[in-house]
């Protein structure tokens, strides 16, 4: 028996002669299901032919076939074509490869590192036995791996609220603790507990997700270029939700020392 047919051996001559309507194998041919899932999705056909075994196979143009571009996997940071993916690129939108210095790939590095925080956190929460600031964590990492998909599929994220706060809702909250926690801004202290100080920790790695955010959709010589405004608000008000859960999660009895100098 022969070599089997390959999906590779279709990609050669597709790329050699940019069209192929069927090929004749010998019967008794093997083909491997890579190289068929390729023959539907090219709509290429096959005939089968009682040449000696291992022979090798013969493949038909048609003449009245237009050209079609080489079926590629990849395409290079010059628009090239490639078979294959270096190790030193990674996708940006589709088929479309960049270097992993991309700011928009160091945003999504921030992303992917935010969420296993959270995931972090909850097995904190979870070791102190509250359940309530599980499900919080819960709900926000929902929503910081929903925006991943947004951005790559380049659709808005819309109207939002978490822990049932809308937007406006978290800066008024943030900007205002006195007014709706009875509490001066707060100055940060290992004395709050381990799950404000997570908190907090949270916040700052937001604040730096959402400046990778800036570094990926906005122009710095224009300021109102930026196409992303929906993510970058996102972590604002996420920074915030953080911000408050501290006053949340203080523990009853707490007290500040010193200014925190707001």
């Amino acid at each position: 028996m022969g070599r089997p047919l390959t999906e590779q051996d279709l990609r050669g001559v597709l790329k050699k002669d940019g069209a192929l309507r069927s090929l004749d194998l010998p019967r008794g041919t093997v083909i491997t299901p890579s190289a068929r899932e390729f023959m539907k999705e090219n709509g290429i056909s096959v005939n089968f032919t009682e040449g000696p075994s291992g022979a090798s196979p013969g493949f038909r143009r048609d003449p009245g076939l237009k050209e079609k571009p080489w079926p590629t996997d990849y395409i290079g940071l010059d628009g090239e074509r490639l078979d294959s993916k270096p190790e030193e690129l990674t996708h940006l939108y589709g088929k479309q490869l960049v270097e992993k210095s991309n700011p928009v790939i160091a945003f999504r590095g921030k992303l992917d590192t935010l969420c296993a925080m959270l995931v972090e956190a909850q097995v904190l929460g979870g070791g102190l036995g509250d359940r309530g600031f599980v499900d919080d964590m819960e709900e926000i990492l929902d929503f910081v791996r929903a925006i991943l998909p947004a951005e790559i599929r380049k659709t808005p994220l819309g109207e939002f609220h978490l822990l049932g706060l809308s937007s406006r809702d978290l800066r008024e909250r943030s900007h205002h603790p006195q007014r709706y926690f009875g509490r001066p801004h707060l100055l940060m202290s290992h004395s709050m507990g381990p799950l404000c100080v997570r908190l907090n920790t949270l916040r700052v790695a937001t604040r730096e997700t959402e400046l990778a955010a800036v570094a990926a959709f906005c122009d710095a010589e224009d300021p109102s270029g930026c196409r992303r405004k929906d993510i970058i608000e996102a972590f604002n008000r996420l920074s915030s939700l953080f911000y408050i859960l501290v006053y949340k999660y203080l523990p009853a009895n707490y007290v500040q020392t010193g200014d925190s100098g707001i």
